[in-house]
């Protein structure tokens, strides 16, 4: 069952006093309580396939007159979130929605109601706008954005509210593939993401973007990253692992005292992340690895042939998570490690966003990744990373 806690941060881990909870939008009306994680679960009941789809949508319907919305999403094909986003404009709330551009053509996409509903004008207070063909909003290397992130400036009496999924609004992310979720009302953060939204704006409504963007902003036990981030001089775009950002927080990692590291991985083709892993489980580590076992639109795997090389017959355990030419795969992108890291033990660091590892999410797309040092929220991704590697065993 989908953890229902209701948390703050700046607060002690676990459920925050009544006093502070968030008052109903209406006399007698249920709201979503902020919920520092959510997964869904496409092998269980309707209601769980949905959770972080109905996660949002409660949110969303949440949201007062006068609060704004700001969304950058990769597929748009779900009816209730686009109901519940045209429905939050016509009451007075600011709606702004990033879309990349092959969503205004792909099957079932929900443009035609979002442009009629939130219109194309961004001197309004709502619109909804498209990404070039060929390209991100902002990466200009051939990339798409791949974001999926959700920005309410006040939700439920608290402000500042960023949502941080993997999980593209299709049917197909909730009913065939695992994803998750993450919360965080840390302020530094969310003006971090709502400077990153403004400069996706920007040039996505330009003739031309930027080959090099990477951003990062820290506060207290949070750390974003925005991407793409350009090779360095002399290299090429697979070959430099000096401007990997996987690989170079890998590289903080020891295994001193029995380092655990877990990976859930959609997509995976970097090598040098590969190799790397490889060689932290030589060192000591215990590396728990779950990936998606399909196909991508060319027929080739989500786990590259090279990196297979590299992992096959290394890690304390993986799993492949395939029931089928189009059974139940896995979606998420995080990676978990507890213990060493920087020079301290005992941490507990997710490391979750829309970033897959592969060179595409590296160098050429829009894409953001949290890093998190948070013991509530480990625990819940420990739990979730528990769910994958038994259920996808049997796959």
């Amino acid at each position: 069952m989908r953890r229902t806690t209701i948390w703050r941060l700046g607060l002690a881990a676990g459920i925050i006093p009544v006093a502070l909870l968030a008052a109903p939008t209406s006399a007698g009306a249920a709201t979503t309580p902020l919920t520092p994680t959510v997964f869904n679960d496409p092998s269980g009941t309707t209601d769980e396939q949905s959770r972080i789809r109905d996660y949002v949508v409660g949110l969303v319907n949440d949201t007062a007159a006068g609060a704004e919305i700001r969304i950058s999403m990769y597929t748009f094909t779900d009816d209730a979130l686009g109901d519940a986003l045209v429905a939050a404009a016509q009451r007075g709330v600011s709606v702004k929605l990033l879309l990349d551009g092959h969503t205004t053509t792909v099957d079932g996409t929900e443009w035609p109601k979002l442009e009629a509903g939130l219109g194309t004008d961004r001197s309004a207070a709502s619109w909804v706008m498209p990404c070039p063909t060929g390209r991100g909003c902002l990466a200009d290397r051939g990339g798409i954005n791949h974001n999926k992130f959700f920005l309410f400036s006040q939700v439920n009496g608290q402000s500042n509210v960023t949502v941080q999924t993997s999980a593209n609004m299709t049917t197909t992310q909730r009913v065939d593939l695992f994803n998750n979720a993450v919360t965080l009302t840390d302020a530094t953060i969310y003006n971090s993401y709502v400077s990153y939204f403004a400069d996706l704006e920007k040039y996505g409504a330009a003739s031309s973007g930027l080959t090099n963007y990477y951003k990062t902003t820290t506060s207290g036990p949070f750390k974003d990253y925005f991407f793409p981030r350009h090779e360095a001089s002399g290299t090429t775009a697979t070959t430099d692992p000096s401007t990997d950002t996987i690989k170079l927080i890998l590289d903080n990692v020891s295994c001193s005292g029995g380092t655990e590291i877990r990976v859930a991985m959609f997509a995976f083709t970097r090598t040098q992340v590969a190799s790397k892993l490889v060689s932290l489980q030589k060192a000591g580590c215990a590396v728990r690895f779950a990936f998606d076992g399909n196909v991508d639109e060319n027929g080739d795997p989500h786990l590259s042939d090279k990196v297979e090389s590299i992992i096959t017959g290394q890690f304390t355990k993986r799993v492949e998570c395939k029931e089928g030419p189009t059974g139940i795969g896995l979606h998420s992108k995080y990676l978990l490690i507890k213990g060493t890291y920087d020079g301290k033990a005992d941490r507990t660091l997710v490391f979750t966003g829309s970033h897959n590892y592969t060179y595409g999410a590296l160098r050429y797309n829009d894409e953001a990744l949290l890093k998190i040092d948070d013991a509530t929220i480990y625990a819940g991704y420990e739990a979730n990373h528990d769910r994958l590697m038994e259920y996808c065993e049997g796959s």
